[in-house]
């Protein structure tokens, strides 16, 4: 299905796993895929969201807020004040096992040290599929950023629906604005 994805949708996808990553988050769902959205300055995806009060900055307060940090993650100031130096465990985990060892595991994780793909939540990866469907309906070949986002508005009960209605949004706003900025743009 990626291989249908634009330049552009991929690097929104790239920036949702970027924004899990600042939050501390082990996963990407839909409320990071609206954050890579936003951060795709002139795309039709961010230009609505950001003209309905959801621009970045308002979508990453409002995730934090919904979501809040990862409960795994543990504060290393905290750690520190128990005597814990998270570099010291990082130089000794890589004498022990190699380079890249911490990372590999669950606790190298939950210290923010992934390297790797972050996985998407059940919810994303329909909203992924529902960005297909969407572009197949529209007689579209191929999946933009506003596939993604009706993808988004179309999955039920997702996290990114709560962030919106955070901001005072209902999935019937974002969708109205985009299907009027979409006629604009097909005119």
């Amino acid at each position: 299905m990626f291989n249908r994805f634009t330049q552009e949708s991929r690097a929104a996808v790239v920036a949702a796993q970027e924004a899990a990553r600042e939050l501390g988050h082990d996963w990407i769902g839909c409320e990071h895929l609206l954050l890579g959205l936003a951060d795709r300055a002139g795309t039709p995806a961010s230009e609505v969201l950001a003209s309905l009060g959801a621009g970045r900055a308002e979508l990453r307060s409002a995730v934090s807020e919904v979501v809040g940090p990862c409960v795994d993650r543990p504060d290393a100031a905290a750690l520190e004040a128990l005597g814990i130096d998270l570099e010291e465990v990082r130089r000794r985990a890589e004498e022990a096992f190699g380079r890249g060892a911490l990372e590999r595991t669950r606790a190298g994780r939950a210290l923010g040290r992934t390297s790797g793909a972050i996985p998407f939540t059940a919810r994303a990866k329909e909203a992924l599929q529902l960005a297909l469907e969407a572009a197949v309906a529209r007689s579209d070949r191929e999946i933009r950023g506003e596939h993604v986002l009706l993808g988004i508005l179309d999955e039920e009960a997702n996290v990114g629906l709560t962030v919106l209605a955070h901001l005072g949004l209902s999935h019937a706003d974002v969708r109205r604005a985009l299907d009027e900025r979409l006629e604009r743009d097909a005119a």
